[in-house]
């Protein structure tokens, strides 16, 4: 083996072994957005948020009233949860165009659902 081939072996086999560890830097980062975002909200809005998606069973239409439903979207708000899943975004997905727009997406979905619900109006001024 020559000179050129010894060193292409070694870069691979360093690729290789980053390759199969980069997996745990990328959990480790968005457990440490989730954590920052999750400190936001006092500790008694932490509990009501937990009970709130314990109940909802991911249905809050059916399992939840109306104030519960706006109960627990109002505490969502306060944690940023729109700003954390553009965070885990960008973590999780190589390519930056294709982070940012999926965080345009929720974003304009959370606005889409605030218009419905009269909390916004369409003369406020957009930030993107």
């Amino acid at each position: 083996m020559g000179l050129i081939g010894g060193m292409g072996r070694r870069v691979v086999s360093r690729t290789r072994w980053l390759a199969e560890r980069l997996w745990m830097i990328a959990v480790a980062e968005v457990a440490w957005t989730s954590w920052s975002h999750w400190r936001r909200l006092e500790p008694g809005e932490r509990d009501r948020l937990l009970l709130l998606a314990r109940k909802s069973k991911g249905r809050p239409s059916r399992n939840l009233t109306e104030h519960e439903r706006r109960e627990a979207e109002e505490l969502l708000d306060r944690l940023g949860h729109i700003e954390l899943a553009g965070s885990v975004a960008r973590t999780v997905l190589p390519f930056r165009p294709l982070s940012s727009s999926a965080e345009w997406y929720l974003r304009r979905r959370h606005k889409r659902s605030l218009r419905r619900r009269g909390e916004l109006s369409d003369a406020a001024p957009t930030s993107s």
